[in-house]
């Protein structure tokens, strides 16, 4: 069975290490780094099978993002220090992960997103 591939887009450098980490131990999946959206876009070109969107990166918003990922109905969860409010309506209904987050809460939410995500 080939691994699952999860985008993290984040520009803080340790958060999206220690995301990473997370990601690999509890859905044993290639993790997919960018830190700009542009960066976002060119990678889910490939096959992802879910995202973790910042919602404010270095050069904007991850919105364009996200609404390419619901087109290509890949699911994704907005993490991020913003409040919920300041995602576009049209997204808000998107799982949201306020920062800082707590990892048992991360991964519980995962598993929502995902079925079998183990602890």
């Amino acid at each position: 069975m080939a691994k699952r591939r999860v985008l993290i887009v984040e520009d803080e450098v340790l958060i999206a290490l220690e995301l990473g980490a997370i990601v690999q131990k509890a859905l044993d999946a290639e993790v997919l780094m960018s830190r700009s959206v542009a960066r976002a876009k060119q990678l889910i070109d490939q096959p992802v099978d879910l995202a973790l969107l910042d919602v404010d990166v270095t050069n904007g918003k991850t919105f364009e993002v996200a609404m390419l990922l619901r087109l290509r109905q890949i699911p994704f969860v907005f993490l991020s220090g913003s409040r919920r409010e300041h995602i576009p309506e049209q997204l808000r209904d998107t799982p949201f992960i306020p920062k800082p987050y707590d990892e048992r809460k991360l991964i519980e939410r995962l598993r929502k997103v995902i079925p079998d995500v183990r602890e």
